[in-house]
């Protein structure tokens, strides 16, 4: 059997396997990269943070008791994506090299009234950074990269809290924008898809733990129909097969689960004007890695510690953000039935008779809130119902659970709970803000990870399209941690490792600035220019200083 029979076979089977004819297990004849624990708990904290974790109840007759949401996964994961990617700078660039050209400003040697040659102040060479390859990669990948970084915050948040993200880049060729790269050449366009942990199967991994094999399903609901998109990808050595199918069915649930839809009927993939120019069937050689990045939280799995799959960045806390939604929900049934009301005797109440005979009270609305009706057999009509409240019982024993859930979800204390019971001072608060430090560096690396994934992805498809000439390309990145680090004390510890000989100026403008070395490199440069431009201006005034006071010593004496 070839191989693209191979894999239509395969594709066949996990079409088969979809709509209910036989699992992923029987169809691979493997067992499921993702087991029932990792699907189970995906569903859990995808229902967490869309507020509807299961523990979750609004009164009804079989279950009186009101239990509400504080909303903390939805807080945790867009505070960690917060703090991630506060003031993040990234860019694509040409890499340069210093080279030594001629001076334009260089003058030869002139003789003086003795014959004397004056040397001149311009060197005859200078060295210069120049592009070590075509800038015109660089340059496009940057134009498409922009469109990434614009999505990236609210995509990061889907990921920390779900436990995952992919992004698939993917060409479009009819589309152009040739403002964007600066050209007047009509250039297809790279758009990228985010799936999210809930909405993708990965079927193999490698030793590294990376996917090496997935299929993903994108969904397009259109009044009554709803069409699906099956995309399977297999890396192996050094190839990427990528195959596209499309589905059309009445059935609208667009609840994803890899292992029972029905995807309904096959259609061509020109029938959707979003997918009409994706290809049946790709295969890309050459390359060092999948054609998609996936992201995750850089913690151990403890849900399946014998799964490369991510986790959920509030996974260790669910127990205890139940416990939060629990307590504060007795703390709204504190204030609810704390409210003031009047105990009076239904004799009280005026009478009247409805329709059909019958006496009820007669009472408006905020009447009917405020005064309840009993029986009292002896004593006043009236009696005032105003109990004391325990709010602050409650309020304490709930900002104790919200503290754990910062210090095991690797946030800093405040971020929830009310740290200044804890911390009076500025300095105390700092330090506890500094918790989360490590947390946030590590987070910073998979995003830079996955990045660097997703440029490689786009840089294979420049090279497959042959969209602009060959050309190497350079990536920096400027990760900004001030709210979390003491700045200051950094950059006065680098400037002391500097000025002993440590690190040179090279590595700390690198460090400060984010710059890749040819960036740096060029800076310095400038720096230099600058400085010898303002010492010979210095130098000029101060003898023009001395003369115009030599020439009035002169004058005087004379």
């Amino acid at each position: 059997m070839s191989v693209w029979s191979s894999i239509v076979y395969k594709i066949k089977e996990i079409i088969q396997s979809m709509v209910g004819s036989r699992t992923i297990e029987q169809t691979l004849h493997v067992t499921p990269a993702i087991s029932s624990q990792m699907e189970n708990a995906i569903q859990l904290w995808s229902d967490m943070y869309k507020g509807q974790s299961p523990w979750l109840n609004e009164p009804s007759p079989v279950n009186p008791v009101r239990i509400v949401s504080l909303g903390l996964p939805g807080m945790i994961a867009s505070e960690k994506a917060r703090m991630a990617l506060l003031e993040l700078e990234t860019e694509i660039t040409t890499p340069t090299q210093e080279v030594e050209i001629e001076n334009p400003n260089y003058q030869a040697p002139k003789p003086d009234e003795l014959g004397n040659l004056i040397p001149t102040a311009e060197p005859e060479t200078i060295k210069e950074n120049k592009p070590v390859s075509n800038t015109a990669r660089a340059e496009y990948l940057e134009s498409q990269y922009k469109k990434l970084k614009k999505q990236l915050r609210k995509q990061i948040e889907y990921g920390i809290a779900k436990g995952g993200l992919v992004i698939k880049p993917y060409i479009v060729l009819d589309e152009v924008d040739p403002e964007e790269i600066g050209s007047e050449t009509i250039l297809p366009k790279i758009e990228f898809d985010f799936v999210q942990a809930d909405c993708f199967y990965p079927m193999a991994f490698d030793a590294s733990g990376k996917i090496t094999e997935a299929a993903f399903i994108q969904t397009k609901l259109e009044k009554s129909i709803i069409y699906r998109r099956l995309e399977y990808h297999r890396w192996s050595g050094t190839k990427v097969e990528v195959i596209n199918k499309a589905y059309k069915s009445t059935n609208t649930d667009t609840n994803v689960d890899m292992t029972g839809v029905d995807l309904g009927k096959e259609v061509p993939l020109t029938e959707i004007p979003e997918w009409k120019d994706m290809p049946a069937k790709t295969t890309i050689d050459n390359v060092i890695q999948p054609l998609f990045a996936y992201f995750k939280i850089p913690e151990a799995n403890t849900v399946d510690t014998s799964s490369p799959l991510g986790v959920s960045g509030y996974s260790r806390a669910v127990s205890l953000i139940k416990d939060a939604d629990m307590q504060y929900s007795r703390l709204l049934w504190e204030y609810e039935a704390g409210e003031m009301a009047v105990n009076i005797d239904r004799d009280a109440f005026k009478f009247m008779g409805d329709r059909d005979g019958q006496q009820h009270t007669v009472l408006g609305t905020m009447q009917e809130r405020l005064y309840r009706r009993v029986d009292i057999d002896e004593g006043e009509l009236f009696e005032p119902y105003a109990p004391s409240l325990r709010d602050t019982n409650y309020t304490q024993g709930l900002n104790t659970i919200l503290m754990r859930i910062e210090d095991v979800c690797g946030i800093s204390r405040g971020t929830l709970s009310d740290a200044t019971q804890e911390a009076k001072t500025a300095t105390e608060l700092k330090i506890l803000k500094q918790r989360s430090y490590q947390t946030n560096a590590d987070i910073q690396q998979a995003i830079e990870d996955t990045l660097r994934d997703v440029i490689y992805i786009m840089n294979a498809y420049c090279d497959l399209y042959e969209i602009t000439p060959d050309g190497e390309y350079d990536v920096s990145f400027e990760w900004d941690d001030s709210l979390i680090v003491d700045i200051d004390e950094e950059i006065t510890k680098r400037l002391t490792l500097m000025n002993e000989g440590l690190t040179s100026k090279l590595e700390t403008r690198m460090w400060y600035f984010g710059e890749t070395e040819s960036q740096a490199l060029e800076a310095l440069k400038r720096v230099n220019e600058e400085n010898l431009q303002t010492m010979q201006q210095d130098l000029a005034m101060q003898a023009n200083q001395f003369n115009m006071e030599n020439h009035f010593n002169m004058e005087k004496n004379e």
